[in-house]
Parts: C-alpha cells; sequence; structure tokens
C-alpha cells in the first residue's frame, strides 16, 4: 500500500526531512488520486536497501524498556483523562529511569537504522526475504531515531490512543558516559505510522533540538523545539516563536500538496523549513487555512505566513 510505503521512507529519511514531507505529499494526493502504481513505483527510487543486523551491532543491541500500566476499566482510548492516571505517571517515571542506563558506548556508536534492524531480526544476520519485504512495505513501526549523540525513544501507550500509535517520546542526551533522559512529547498520536523526526541546530553554541511531526488529518506538520540546558543537560522548552503576546516552542503549519515551485514559490517556501545546515533559517514559512488563500490544498485554501529571527526569536508577518 503506498501510504504505509511512504511512511516507512519517511523513517529512512528522518535526517532529511524536506525529503519526508514530500513522500507523504505523494502519499496524501494518492488517496485522492487512484496512481497507486504510479506512486509505487516513483517512491521506490529513493528507498535505500535493508540493513543486516551484524554481530558488533547485535552485541549492542538493547530492546528499549515497555510502558507499562494499567488501563481503567471502561475507559475510552481517546479520553485525556487517561494521561494523568497515577500509575501512567509512575510508568513514565520508571520509563526514564531505565533511559538513563542505556549508558553503553557500542550501543551508542552504533547506527539506529542497523539496532533496529536487529530488533526486527532477532539475531545477527541477514533480514530474512520476508522481513525486507515487510520493511519495504513500510509494516514495521519504529521506537528509535538520531545520532551518536541524541536519540528518541518512542514508547507505546498501551492505553491512549492505541489505534493511532499513541505514546509518549522521550529524548535521551549521551555525555561523559551518562545519559539524561528528557520527557520532549506526552500523548502523542497520529494517522501516519513512523511521523516522528529529529533534527539539531547550533545556535551561538545553544544545542537546539527539533522534534518534527506529521498527520494527515488534515496533512500537517507540527515541530516541537527544545533547548539542552548546560546546568542539568535536560531538554528545556525552546520558546522561539511569539504566537500573539506569547512565546512557545511549538510552530503548526497545513501542508501544501505539491511542491513550492508549482504555487510560484522560492524552494525554501517549503512548510517549517526552519533548520538548514543545522542552522536556524533568518526566515520559514508555514501555511494556515483561510477562505482568501492563494493556495489550493485539495479543496483547502492556504495563505503563507513568513515568519522572521529577530535576534532572540520568530516573529510573524502581517
Amino acid at each position: 500500500m503506498p501510504a504505509q510505503l511512504a511512511e516507512n521512507l519517511c523513517y529512512v529519511y528522518l535526517e532529511r526531512w524536506p525529503d519526508c514531507v514530500k513522500i507523504l505529499k505523494t502519499t496524501f494526493i494518492t488517496a485522492t488520486v487512484v496512481l497507486a502504481g504510479m506512486v509505487s513505483n516513483n517512491l521506490a527510487q529513493w528507498q535505500k536497501p535493508v540493513p543486516p543486523c551484524t554481530q558488533k551491532t547485535f552485541a549492542a543491541f538493547k530492546q528499549l524498556p515497555k510502558f507499562e500500566y494499567h488501563c481503567p476499566e471502561g475507559a475510552t482510548d481517546y479520553d485525556e483523562a487517561i494521561l494523568k492516571l497515577p500509575g501512567r505517571l509512575a510508568a513514565i517515571r520508571d520509563l526514564e529511569k531505565s533511559l538513563e542506563t542505556f549508558t553503553n558506548t557500542a550501543w551508542w556508536q552504533a547506527n539506529v537504522t542497523d539496532l533496529n534492524a536487529c530488533k526486527i531480526h532477532g539475531t545477527a544476520g541477514e533480514l530474512t526475504e520476508d522481513e525486507k519485504h515487510n520493511w519495504k512495505s513500510g509494516d514495521y513501526s519504529f521506537d528509535l531515531l538520531g545520532n551518536h549523540q541524541m536519540r528518541l525513544a518512542v514508547a507505546a501507550d498501551p492505553c491512549y490512543q492505541t489505534g493511532y500509535g499513541g505514546s509518549s517520546i522521550f529524548l535521551l542526551y549521551y555525555k561523559n558516559g551518562r545519559v539524561f533522559v528528557s520527557k520532549v512529547i506526552d500523548g502523542y498520536y497520529s494517522r501516519v505510522d513512523n511521523s516522528v523526526g529529529l533534527n539539531f541546530a547550533n545556535l551561538n553554541g545553544r544545542q537546539i533540538v527539533e522534534v518534527t511531526t506529521a498527520n494527515s488529518m488534515p496533512p500537517s506538520l507540527m515541530s516541537y523545539f527544545f533547548e539542552i540546558d548546560p546546568a542539568t543537560n535536560k531538554a528545556a522548552a525552546g520558546n522561539l516563536f511569539k504566537q500573539g503576546t506569547q512565546l512557545t516552542n511549538r510552530i503548526y503549519s497545513d501542508m501544501l500538496m505539491g511542491e513550492p515551485s508549482d504555487e510560484g514559490l522560492p524552494r525554501d517556501a517549503a512548510e517549517l523549513n526552519i533548520i538548514r545546515n543545522h542552522l536556524l533559517a533568518p526566515s520559514f514559512s508555514a501555511y494556515e487555512e483561510n477562505e482568501r488563500g492563494k493556495f489550493d490544498a485539495n479543496g483547502r485554501k492556504l495563505q503563507r505566513i513568513i515568519y522572521r529571527w529577530n535576534g532572540r526569536f520568530y516573529v510573524r508577518g502581517r
């Protein structure tokens, strides 16, 4: 199914989030225009070979801890009251403590994609043909992404939004042999599998972390920004965006259903193209629904909003 393939390709290209957005757009267009065979062929050209689980990586592999607590009887999985259950809050604290034990240097030196291959295969060696097929078809949900210093662990929630990948997301920061764990998103869910991405920037020596997310109802993007606090080595909200009178670390955009050039826009006008070459862009574009908008997105009218950096935060243009 093309949607599953696109979701999996987004995982493969998590460090190239604009590529992931292009794939998601193609997927959403396919949902309304029956071009499944053509899109599958076009997406295949981006796909990387499925990695093996090497002996070295398997020796470093460690299962992420499970998110476990008692689901309240009779509750619906979309009830936000679940997020505040004492048992759930205790389970999150336990998860954080368990993730702090991921201090093995070999685990941090291993490539995340290779670690995920070991998780799927369960032992060292080439993945089976069925496993490779399922990988390429997007049948696996990946719970680990990042680099050799910072990683996201996506912990599936057993009770909340179980049909839409309900989860809590933790940032692991490896420094001087220790792992510092921060819960960055709680109660996350999306209709798009493998919809979370990770990006990094340097701002005058400050370590900025962007957690990117995508959804399909409506097609949209949301980014969350954090800054590593040098005193605690944990993630603190990076309030880089002025919305009204308040500063926030979140920024939203509806999704254009094509390339910016298709709309007569410059390339850098892509949605939430905020971090470029590990630096914050001087300006970026977001889009929001407006009946007077110039851009058509499958029947929805969108207007472009340009945010500009003023030296301390991004300000929305008029």
